[in-house]
């Protein structure tokens, strides 16, 4: 039986590779958690605040009666319902490109790590 040293030394290389690879699919792997993460934080954060205006709105319209509420320009569009897209329409024009910059930063690092 013969004994191939080159064919040995090439799997070996492959071998070498392959780990290669291996870890930094497992490295992508970590870091695209981490980034979930970070996204599903900053969007808990988000979602407390909405929820503590939600909770603001609701108290200031049972604080009056209905009729002074009809002459309300805020509950005239609004109503008694409070959505999210009616928190986010309320933030300021350079929160809401914070946040989307945000966004759009932490998907853009997402997808480069694939």
């Amino acid at each position: 039986m013969k004994f191939n040293i080159k064919s040995l030394e090439e799997k070996l290389n492959n071998i070498t590779i392959e780990s290669k690879e291996f870890t930094k699919s497992m490295q992508n792997n970590k870091n695209k958690k981490t980034i979930e993460l970070i996204i599903f934080t900053f969007m808990s954060i988000i979602s407390y605040d909405y929820h503590l205006q939600k909770k603001a709105y609701l108290e200031f319209i049972n604080r009056f009666s209905q009729n002074y509420l009809l002459g309300d320009k805020r509950y005239n569009i609004i109503g008694e319902d409070f959505t999210f897209q009616d928190y986010y329409n309320e933030l300021d024009e350079s929160l809401k490109y914070k946040i989307n910059g945000f966004l759009f930063f932490m998907s853009f690092l997402y997808n480069s790590l694939s």
